[in-house]
């Protein structure tokens, strides 16, 4: 039988976070099947091992099949451990499992030596990646957001000198490295066609990386909606995600307080003397109508404590009818989508396939997102789009569908549930030959 070990740069009992989440539920799909199935995980660096590893503990095994390793930290701009003797043990731990195939989702925290020598140790075993960042094009986090925020189109050793402060010369070697790493596999995955362009783009021949979607196990059909739950639905707005600049929640929270003071003004504004049907006096018949209060509106944060929010955004004050809900159940998501009539995704950088995204087909629940990278590419045709970082443009976003149950009830007939688990096994079968 094929043995099959599955790596991401962490873990997701200790972080949730998407590339972690699509490697784990392919480990755990294939050993339902019945496979020969390892997962390694690696933590962030040495700020996140001190929390969860005793002093000299390197390994936490959920189970004999199941293990994350102590990141021990590594140089991002070469993507090399700075200490030999931690790649070394991180070889010899993956050489050991005696894998068949090793798909590594992510490559940080593994670094390009680890799998430089992987592949020399190992010559008959398949070799796959799935790209979940553009780590190996930006230097800055695989973002492609410049250090002044703005977005970045296109590398370039100029352009990203400029940008980083570092010679161009430096740009050209880690080019240079990062495509020789790349190489080193023998099939390249993207979980959204705009990633897989981004890399032809810099440099990849055409087809070499190939578009799967990320597969989600998910929960019955939504259940059908009745004009009463529509109503209530459409007047509910959630955010999933992390207090991290990116994810794009002071936006959301800028865009909130933008409508919020409109209602304001609307409950302020005067009383409008219309004359009575058939009046000749004017005004001393005039029957006062006031324009009465704004639909009822709520956002929830889900993922993001109050506190959590103010430490990044100190000087952001959110409406009353903003609450805070804090971390949740993975497991629990999709039943808490199922409550709201819009879920807002305003990361303000490209995104890949965010997993928040499949989580909305798979409740049924319409987006709001950014028009950019895979919110883009994700949200057509059922989601409403807005211009990245703008509020005014988010504010007007969620006021064109607030309360109005009709546009939900359309946008939900528009969405087709996410690849399962079961699809996505297939199409990896079939692209990476396994």
């Amino acid at each position: 039988m094929t043995r099959t070990v599955i790596i991401s740069h962490s873990h997701p009992a200790l972080r949730y976070g998407g590339g972690e989440v699509a490697a784990y539920r392919q480990f755990q799909h294939l050993l339902g099947l019945g496979e020969d199935a390892y997962f390694v995980g690696s933590t962030i660096g040495p700020e996140d091992g001190a929390r969860y590893f005793g002093p000299a503990q390197r390994v936490l095994s959920f189970s004999e099949r199941d293990f994350c390793l102590r990141g021990m930290g590594m140089d991002a701009f070469v993507m090399e451990h700075p200490r030999i003797e931690t790649e070394d043990w991180l070889l010899d731990f993956l050489l050991a499992l005696e894998g068949d195939v090793y798909h590594f989702h992510h490559f940080w925290n593994i670094g390009a030596g680890t799998l430089r020598r992987l592949r020399a140790a190992r010559p008959q075993a398949q070799m796959i990646c799935t790209l979940h960042e553009m780590t190996a094009i930006c230097a800055n986090h695989g973002q492609m957001v410049k250090t002044s925020g703005e977005l970045c189109h296109a590398a370039s050793e100029v352009a990203c000198a400029a940008c980083l402060g570092r010679a161009p010369a430096e740009f050209m070697l880690r080019r240079a490295r990062m495509t020789e790493m790349l190489d080193l596999f023998d099939v390249l995955l993207s979980p959204s066609q705009f990633m897989a362009d981004r890399f032809q783009v810099w440099g990849t021949a055409p087809g070499r990386v190939g578009v799967i979607e990320n597969g989600l196990d998910h929960l019955d059909p939504p259940p059908v909606q009745t004009a009463a739950s529509l109503a209530l639905r459409s007047r509910r707005f959630a955010f999933f995600g992390q207090a991290t600049p990116t994810k794009g929640l002071d936006v959301l929270i800028r865009a909130a307080t933008i409508i919020d003071q409109q209602m304001r003004l609307q409950a302020a504004a005067p009383v409008i003397p219309v004359p009575r049907a058939g009046s000749k006096s004017g005004a001393r018949n005039a029957a006062p109508v006031q324009p009465g209060p704004a639909a009822p509106i709520s956002l929830e944060i889900y993922g993001v404590t109050a506190k959590g929010f103010a430490t990044l955004w100190p000087d952001l004050t959110p409406p009353e009818w903003v609450r805070f809900r804090g971390r949740y159940r993975p497991q629990d998501c999709i039943a808490i989508m199922q409550r709201f009539g819009w879920i807002v995704i305003p990361s303000v950088w490209w995104e890949n396939s965010p997993v928040v995204i499949q989580e909305a087909r798979a409740a049924g629940t319409p987006m709001i997102a950014s028009d950019i990278g895979g919110m883009s590419e994700k949200t057509a045709g059922w989601g409403v789009q807005f211009p990245v970082g703008d509020p005014d443009a988010l504010a007007a976003a969620i006021l064109s569908v607030q309360d109005r149950p009709e546009v939900l009830a359309d946008h939900i007939a528009r969405i087709e549930p996410p690849l399962d688990m079961a699809g996505f096994t297939e199409e990896w079968r079939a692209a990476c030959a396994v």
